[in-house]
């Protein structure tokens, strides 16, 4: 399994690779635009290692560290098969 370091970089590089914005924000976090939502690195942190488990529901992850971002969940769910793969 990926450590948490190996899980964010996976995720941000594939999200590029999906066309996804990378922005930094504010708070000078890097953070994934999905069009509407984004999801900071912070963010994914906080779902590693649960969301690469075989089983994991990752929109209950995501709605646990993340609500109100459906949006963010198909995407996410594409980038976590990828990452499994890997």
């Amino acid at each position: 399994m990926l450590d948490k370091k190996e899980f964010i970089k996976g995720t941000l590089r594939l999200a590029r690779k999906m066309k996804y914005k990378i922005e930094t924000n504010q708070n000078d976090q890097e953070q994934i635009d999905f069009g509407n939502k984004k999801l900071t690195v912070n963010q994914l942190s906080l779902m590693h290692p649960d969301i690469l488990l075989p089983d994991a529901d990752i929109s209950k992850i995501i709605n646990a560290v993340a609500p109100g971002r459906p949006c963010t969940h198909k995407p996410m769910k594409e980038i976590i098969e990828n990452l499994r793969s890997i």
